[in-house]
């Protein structure tokens, strides 16, 4: 927790009602979001919910609500979203620069609900409204510009790569509150829309700095899932650059991730280290150890009873041999997988194998896919006979 927070959470204990209540509103609005670290703030939210209540503020009322719906749009509940950012502005009637704030967020949820045409027009026309009378040096005029700026661009990151406004508007946005730790969680959203901008450009080296500084924020505030999901990303846009610099730090950089994933019993995302370690050292010719990556995720897929991890493993190790030419091992890692697993589970899993084999299929050609068959099973009754015999 950062030095304002620890001062913000010292002045709960003295003061008059209303003044306690605007530091616990302060304190949940302050404290950061991330993707996968939402409970602080949700717990911060409920301490102040009695302080709000007893101090009889609407205005406090209506900041906290918008905090909460913060969350609910980081769980990806829309409904909840819009039902909380309803009670909001029910607190606060429609003026003010609040209002302004949860309309915003409300487009951004209906950009989510693929409501892109109305909320992107909404947020345009609010855009250009708001720059005439807002007061940029005032923290309620402030929330609202950031509002639009991001939901502007979370509109943008959708087309195809065109006019560069939303997200320089963005990086201006990112420039102006860096350095202000009211901001880290705002600052945190606009930089992961950045790097998907840059990525989209072709630009994977700015992608890639951006990402070194989500990763820094989410490992300052102890958000370890989302410090590990950036990390991930980061390795993989260094790669994506093309020099040998790059990938020998994507490679540091997805085996951190890797460790971290470890060391806090993140097993879904150690998985998706170990599926992004195969890769990288396959994208360099380390077929071996990406192999040897795939073989790992099969096994925690296997000892966890999870079919589909298991599966995505075969498909993933099928997949390298593809892409190195090696089609007969293609076929025959999924084929192998499939009989060992057919024994254990019947043919409940057929359907998942077929999926697999569909993409070797249509890459190789019906023909040629049919004869490689044929070969490798003349292949496996002579190896067998050969064992036969020497037995």
């Amino acid at each position: 927790m950062t030095a304002h927070l620890d001062q913000l959470r010292a002045g709960l204990a003295d003061g008059a009602p209303s003044v306690r209540a605007e530091l616990a509103v302060r304190l949940a609005e302050e404290t950061p979001i991330f993707g996968n670290h939402l409970e602080p703030v949700r717990a911060l939210i409920h301490e102040a919910g009695p302080l709000v209540e007893a101090a009889g503020d609407a205005t406090l009322e209506a900041r906290l609500l918008f905090r909460l719906a913060a969350i609910k749009l980081a769980e990806l509940d829309w409904a909840a979203t819009d039902a909380v950012l309803s009670s909001a502005g029910e607190r606060i009637g429609r003026d003010g620069p609040l209002m302004f704030a949860i309309a915003a967020r409300s487009c951004r949820v209906g950009i989510r609900r693929a409501d892109r045409a109305t909320a992107g027009d909404t947020l345009r026309a609010a855009a250009q409204h708001v720059a005439r009378i807002a007061d940029p040096k005032q923290w309620p005029w402030q929330l609202v510009l950031a509002e639009i700026t991001v939901g502007l661009a979370e509109d943008a990151v959708h087309d195809e790569p065109g006019d560069p406004t939303p997200f320089d508007n963005l990086r201006d946005l990112v420039d102006q509150l860096r350095h202000d730790p009211r901001w880290v969680d705002t600052v945190f959203t606009a930089r992961q829309l950045l790097a998907t901008d840059a990525l989209a450009r072709g630009d994977a080296a700015s992608a890639a700095n951006h990402l070194r500084e989500v990763v820094k924020a989410a490992h300052d505030h102890g958000a370890h899932a989302d410090e590990i999901e950036a990390r991930i990303a980061r390795a993989a846009a260094l790669a994506a650059r093309g020099d040998q610099a790059g990938a020998e730090e994507a490679d540091r950089v997805i085996q951190i991730a890797r460790d971290r994933a470890l060391e806090h019993g993140l097993t879904d995302l150690h998985v998706a280290a170990l599926i992004g370690q195969a890769g990288l050292m396959s994208q360099r010719g380390k077929t071996a150890g990406a192999l040897d990556r795939c073989i790992e995720v099969a096994r925690l897929g296997a000892d966890g009873g999870n079919l589909g991890r298991y599966v995505a493993a075969v498909g993933l190790m099928s997949q390298i041999y593809q892409n190195h030419g090696d089609f007969p091992s293609a076929y025959r890692t999924i084929a192998e997988s499939y009989h060992a697993l057919r024994a254990v589970q019947g043919d409940v899993v057929k359907p998942m194998f077929e999926r697999l084999l569909e993409p070797l299929r249509d890459r190789m050609g019906r023909d040629r896919f049919a004869k490689m068959i044929d070969d490798v099973s003349r292949a496996r009754r002579l190896a067998d006979e050969l064992t036969s015999t020497s037995a």
